[in-house]
């Protein structure tokens, strides 16, 4: 018997590939798994975790490029974050998820989402002083973790 997440994730799938579908666009398995790693995990994954996740959790081999490339997709389609976390690594969840922003640790690489209600307003005040639309913002605080100061 599946789970109630289990139940949610085929649903938010199915759609995923209506949508896909309807624009014209082909969807493929390899997407299918990485939604799923995505959509059960609790961090922000890298290409090469994501793809060894799939390996692990499914015994199904899956390149670095496809992931890349389904990760750009994805992205395009405006269903996962991408999250420059320095260096050469970037990040990435599921845009699913009430909008937030990151801290992220300089030393260490850990996230934290916040969420900060006055951050959002002034945001909005700044759009509407220089006339403009603000249609979606990413806040990135970078520092030191309680851990690493």
């Amino acid at each position: 018997m599946e789970n109630n997440q289990e139940v949610a994730f085929n649903i938010f799938l199915k759609n995923f590939k209506k949508n896909v579908s309807k624009i014209g666009l082909k969807n493929s398995i390899q997407k299918d798994y990485i939604l799923k790693v995505l959509y059960f995990s609790k961090e922000h994954l890298t290409a090469e975790e994501i793809s060894n996740k799939i390996r692990e959790n499914y015994n199904v081999s899956i390149g670095i490029a496809t992931v890349y490339r389904a990760m750009k997709f994805l992205h395009d389609m405006k269903l996962v974050n991408m999250l420059d976390v320095g260096g050469s690594s970037i990040r990435y969840e599921l845009s699913l998820a009430e909008h937030h922003d990151h801290l992220i640790c300089n030393n260490c690489g850990a996230i934290f989402e916040f969420t900060d209600e006055i951050i959002e307003e002034q945001q909005e005040k700044v759009a509407k002083k220089n006339n403009f639309i603000l249609k979606e913002h990413v806040m990135t605080i970078y520092g030191l973790c309680e851990k690493c100061q």
